[in-house]
């Protein structure tokens, strides 16, 4: 009789009865002409010395080509520890084959009847392609097979086929009446048939490139193939603010608009999300500012509004194509508090006889990585803003601001003129050349100033708004299961997870890449045309995730190379 037990009890009741003993497996070794024969604890009284004629208690069986294999030689090996078993060197004239060959005890008293023979193979350690022995299990009767009807793919087909059956199995109930209890449950039947092969064939339909209609299917179907089909990505713009007074804005609490009319914009100076509660979302768009830190306050400054170039006295000027410096007018402010976040209060100007003509706060508080856009505001020929080229406008991200005076050019108070000389990075070259002052058209042929301007108070901000956070449901528990280490005692309970896809209330969701950071070491600050350029196959989408306890998840595209550890989610 053939037993499949997954426990073997009866192997260390054998151990463990005085003077009773069996084989327990065998070794072959690499020349596949020695066998090492271990049994189950010290070797039987017959087979303890090395006397002629051992050989007669062994018996070698099996083979399909290679039979008759014959002992040469059996060296007993007694281990001076209790402890461990004694084994049989075997010595064998020639190997055996493929097949399983089986070792059989002859004449020894006191050997087990279950462990009286041990079967082995000589090809153990060969390369084969053969796959491995499926594992014991005791699996139930597989029932037979109805016979399908592969051709019944619609309601109309699947109510014929269960009407055919039912005729065959009975022949007497021949009701064909709609109102019939039996017809009515056929046609429910026959229903979900067809919801059922529609649901069929649309899975076979997605499990294809070339016929899979969905989105998402073909973003998986392409990412086996280690391309990714990237979600898009948000847009980026650069403000401008004009402020009448220096102040800071809370970044947490602002957002910009776009695409709503002046009748809703002329009611109030501020728009509040409560004003914009009766406006239908898509009829405008949102953008919010894109800052390291939103707890920091933003600074704006009144003289940063509109700041004209210093050209030394010279006229007919330009800034020209692939420049990456320039010289800004700068201003002295007389009992002015300059310092950011508080507006300005006129005080009455103190000056001491100690004190230089030109030393003071300045109206300009530009810094290196502050952003400056460049501007044309006027027609280079009329004078006439109508006129001014609307494509001619750059950003620059300051990489160097030096103050300085200009001696020969006095101001109306009879002090230097101020200026700042500033530098950008080369990425944010001038692409264009930028005119200042020139003549205007004939007969006038007035001189035209500030044609071109920088303006300060310059935000980058980003498409989308920030949500509050909602709450959403618990992980559902699809089963508990419950393991058997060994007899009454049980492993523990282990809880497998449900599907868990929660959705978003409002869509649809924005994808974005992060801000370059700048590097603090060196000092190096990202370039203005860095800032504005995204990779959208590197985009994520902006959705946080936080469970409970407070354990941050991160959006990935896929999971292909997330660990079962790793706190990842899909959108």
């Amino acid at each position: 009789m053939n037993l499949c037990c997954q426990q073997d009890e009866r192997r260390n009741a054998v151990r463990r009865m005085q003077g009773w003993n069996g084989l327990d497996y065998v070794e072959v070794d690499n020349d596949q002409l020695t066998l090492r024969v271990y049994f189950l604890g010290k070797l039987p009284p017959e087979l303890r010395k090395n006397t002629p004629g051992i050989e007669r208690y062994l018996r070698l069986e099996g083979g399909q080509r290679v039979t008759a294999i014959r002992i040469t030689d059996v060296d007993p090996i007694i281990d001076p520890d209790p402890e461990k078993d004694d084994y049989l060197v075997v010595q064998l004239d020639r190997y055996g084959d493929f097949s399983t060959y089986t070792l059989r005890l002859v004449d020894v008293a006191n050997i087990d009847a279950r462990y009286d023979h041990v079967d082995f193979s000589f090809k153990v350690d060969c390369p084969s392609d053969l796959d491995c022995a499926p594992a014991c299990a005791c699996e139930p009767p597989v029932p037979a097979e109805p016979e399908i009807n592969y051709l019944a793919k619609d309601y109309a087909s699947f109510r014929q086929l269960m009407l055919d059956r039912l005729a065959l199995l009975m022949p007497a109930w021949t009701e064909r009446h709609v109102p019939d209890l039996g017809i009515a449950l056929v046609e429910i039947l026959a229903y979900t048939g067809d919801h059922l092969s529609y649901y069929q064939d649309a899975v076979a339909t997605e499990a294809y490139l070339d016929t899979a209609r969905q989105r998402i299917s073909v973003r998986r179907h392409v990412r086996l193939v280690d391309y990714l089909l990237h979600e898009g990505c948000n847009a980026r713009a650069w403000v401008c603010l004009e402020v009448s007074a220096n102040l800071a804005l809370d970044a947490a609490k602002i957002a910009f608009i776009t695409g709503l009319n002046d009748a809703l914009t002329a009611r109030q100076s501020l728009l509040t999300w409560e004003a914009l509660r009766d406006v239908a979302p898509v009829s405008y768009e949102v953008f919010e500012p894109l800052v390291a830190d939103r707890s920091v306050p933003i600074q704006l400054y009144r003289a940063h509004n509109e700041i004209h170039f210093y050209t030394w006295g010279l006229t007919q000027c330009c800034l020209e194509r692939g420049i990456t410096s320039a010289v800004l007018l700068d201003a002295w402010v007389a009992g002015e508090a300059s310092h950011a976040g508080t507006n300005a209060q006129t005080q009455k100007a103190t000056t001491t006889a100690c004190e230089p003509p030109g030393d003071g706060p300045r109206a300009l508080q530009l810094k290196p990585g502050d952003v400056l856009i460049f501007e044309e505001i006027l027609g280079p020929v009329t004078g006439l803003p109508a006129d001014a080229d609307s494509a001619r406008r750059h950003a620059v991200r300051l990489t160097r601001v030096t103050p300085g005076k200009d001696p020969v050019r006095k101001t109306s108070t009879g002090q230097p003129t101020p200026y700042l000389e500033i530098e950008w990075a080369v990425e944010d070259v001038l692409p264009f050349t930028l005119c200042i002052s020139a003549i205007g058209a004939a007969p006038d042929c007035r001189y035209l100033e500030k044609i071109s301007v920088a303006r300060g108070n310059v935000l980058l901000v980003d498409h989308g708004k920030t949500l509050d956070s909602i709450e959403l449901c618990t992980v559902p528990t699809l089963r508990t299961e419950s393991t058997c280490i060994c007899p009454e005692h049980p492993g523990d309970i282990q809880h497998i997870a449900g599907r868990f896809r929660p959705s978003l209330a409002k869509t649809p969701l924005t994808y974005s890449t992060s801000v370059p950071a700048d590097d603090p070491v060196k000092p190096r600050w990202v370039p203005a045309a860095a800032l504005l350029t995204q990779d959208v196959r590197a985009a994520l989408p902006q959705v946080s995730l936080v469970s409970t306890p407070a354990e941050a998840w991160e959006p990935r595209y896929d999971l292909l190379d997330s660990r079962p550890d790793d706190r990842h989610f899909v959108v």
